[in-house]
């Protein structure tokens, strides 16, 4: 999902000019990413997102909307560069925004949902979609639609990059994100801020990997939990808040101190991110 997330906290720089130093100069060699997002066929997309269903086989989409199809065409034009997460929640961001559907909270058919996520290909491994057993919307709020997936185990893991991860030297060491791990469901919000969507408020989703800090007090951290992503737009970057996650003190030792202080210290920094 993220190259690297760190503790204590770093600031965001202001330019993208320096935002992925070169790793190997610093003994830092993650592999190369393979995670561009894949050509579409709009003409299987477009009715894959028109048949969606709720649980009751009521339409999603009473019919075509002229402005939902040019907005999902231009989400899947690569001659603008992004990330197939991005393309994930942007998504769902206009399944909720387009739907016509009268209720405000929607229990989406999965075989139906799960032919969109497989012919949209947000997905490197189509298995992974195949593991959802409910998928959620919340409209209440138009402008920030809720999403939860619920798998069908206690808990699911997502390598990242095709299983060789990402990595970038940050705070003295070698970041390598591994893989995200969702507890048997996650949840999430959206909303769109200046053209660029903002994913919000996950629940029950870590990033793991090798974290930390070298320095005057050396900390490795296996599990973050990511708080939101904003995607800059015509980019593959994001800016990512995120914190040390509780997990991450339920299976490795740490002093009280680092538990106490990781409370309150948000990990702030824009890079590159996908899945």
């Amino acid at each position: 999902m993220l190259t690297g997330a760190s503790f204590p906290r770093v600031a965001a720089p202001e330019s993208t000019a320096s935002l992925v130093p070169d790793p190997s100069a610093f003994g830092c060699k993650p592999d190369q990413a393979v995670t561009v997002p894949a050509q579409v066929d709009m003409s299987q997309v477009m009715p894959d997102a028109y048949a969606l269903e709720d649980i009751r086989q009521e339409k999603v989409f009473r019919w075509p909307d002229r402005a939902m199809t040019q907005a999902m065409t231009d989400l899947f034009d690569l001659s603008v560069p992004k990330s197939k997460l991005e393309q994930f929640y942007v998504m769902l961001f206009y399944i909720a925004r387009y739907a016509s559907h009268p209720g405000a909270e929607i229990a989406l058919d999965v075989p139906k949902a799960l032919n969109l996520l497989l012919s949209s290909k947000v997905f490197s491994d189509p298995e992974f979609p195949r593991q959802i057993t409910q998928i959620r919307m919340n409209r209440q709020d138009p402008a920030h639609p809720r999403f939860q997936v619920v798998f069908d185990r206690p808990e699911v893991r997502l390598p990242l990059n095709g299983g060789l991860g990402f990595g970038v030297f940050r705070q003295g060491m070698c970041q390598h994100a591994k893989a995200l791990v969702f507890y048997g469901s996650f949840s999430f919000s959206l909303t769109m801020k200046d053209k660029s969507l903002e994913a919000y408020d996950f629940d029950n989703v870590d990033l793991w990997g090798d974290f930390g800090s070298r320095g005057l007090i050396d900390v490795d951290i296996n599990y973050v939990s990511v708080k939101s992503v904003e995607f800059m737009k015509g980019s593959a970057l994001g800016l990512v808040k995120a914190k040390v996650s509780r997990k991450e003190f339920e299976v490795n030792q740490h002093s009280i101190l680092l538990e106490l202080i990781s409370k309150f210290v948000t990990d702030k920094s824009v890079q590159p991110i996908d899945w």
